[in-house]
């Protein structure tokens, strides 16, 4: 039976964690966390455990009470669900593309706020009990998973994140195992539902809960995703407050940062290397294959947002929405351009 330990071997010491924190969210003993959520690391041996102090790494991290290592128990809940672990079909697979836009207002939404809209037509409909997202704190631009169950809380979860603090998926574990939610929707980057994908295709009982619980796959485009503590830093040495941040783009190989006194502050993609997770560094997966609705900026204007429906599930999601009047949309959308910035993630060295 594989254990945390095989993933350490095989994902975490080889640089290739995305950060997802699936294996952390399905962890039945909650023993994996990240650096961020806890400052102590635990080293045990036969006879005792020490507190040591915890060096600067990007993977999870063990509190020493794996079931499986410790008392042989069968688990395996976070091997099987790390999206790291196999090589993903990155075959592109496209049933509908469309140029869409959100009909109501939604502040803070990126561009055309039409994941924002298919969630709350979905809420409102009682298609989903709640949806997983990163909730952004304004004033120190600190992201956090976050469970939506309204209106009112998708719409202040608006807006694409770009940094990475804590697991992005820690909220799915309190909407599954503590509010028992059988109907969620996922929205994150390609690596959050490449790791969705794998529950819904394993047989380990241990992961049946999320494995029912997952409704909708909604991928945002990614390149890459920044060090929450780094990119601050990088501010705070040119003088930039993080409560002077408005909004963060990143487009056509700039990150643009929209200060609320109406000037912007552009970096070269380049220039923000340093602060890259190691694991995007592996990515090539541009929108997200595995999803059933994958949205981004790229191929369309500004203003709107190009959607990618992959399969009938999704196109259901997205034509209720548009039924509903939350959504315009045509097909005037140029895949040329998603498709050139896929093939050059593509060739990222696994």
């Amino acid at each position: 039976m594989k254990s945390y330990k095989d993933l350490e071997r095989e994902v975490w010491l080889k640089h290739r964690c995305s950060g997802c924190g699936a294996c952390s969210a399905v962890c039945p003993a909650n023993n994996l966390y990240f650096k961020e959520e806890s400052n102590i690391k635990f080293n045990c041996n036969e006879c005792y455990c020490e507190i040591v102090p915890l060096e600067s790494i990007e993977h999870p991290i063990s509190a020493e009470f794996c079931k499986t290592t410790v008392y042989d128990v069968p688990c395996g809940a976070c091997y099987d669900a790390c999206p790291r672990i196999e090589n993903i079909a990155l075959e592109e697979k496209i049933l509908k593309a469309y140029r869409a836009r959100s009909k109501i207002e939604i502040k803070n939404a990126q561009n055309g706020g039409v994941v924002s809209s298919i969630l709350i037509n979905a809420l409102e409909e009682d298609l989903i009990d709640g949806a997983i997202v990163i909730k952004q704190d304004n004033w120190t631009l600190e992201p956090r998973s976050y469970l939506a169950t309204t209106k009112e809380e998708v719409i202040r979860s608006a807006g694409s994140k770009y940094l990475w603090k804590s697991s992005p998926l820690r909220a799915l574990k309190k909407a599954v195992m503590e509010e028992k939610l059988e109907r969620l929707a996922i929205v994150g980057t390609p690596c959050i539902i490449d790791a969705m994908a794998k529950i819904q295709l394993s047989d380990n009982d241990l992961l049946k809960p999320f494995r029912r619980a997952i409704r909708l796959k909604i991928s945002l485009f990614c390149f890459e995703i920044y060090d929450y503590n780094k990119i601050i830093k990088k501010l705070e040495a040119e003088g930039i407050n993080t409560w002077d941040v408005k909004k963060m783009k990143i487009c056509r190989g700039k990150f643009k940062i929209y200060l609320i006194d109406g000037s912007v502050k552009e970096y070269d993609i380049k220039e923000l290397d340093f602060a890259m997770r190691e694991g995007c560094r592996v990515c090539q997966d541009f929108t997200g294959v595995k999803s059933d609705i994958s949205v981004g900026n790229v191929g369309t204007p500004e203003g709107y947002s190009t959607v990618l429906i992959r399969n009938e599930w999704g196109y259901g999601f997205f034509k209720r929405a548009v039924y509903n009047d939350l959504i315009e949309f045509d097909e005037n959308v140029n895949l040329e351009e998603v498709k050139k910035l896929s093939d050059i993630k593509r060739k990222r060295v696994k």
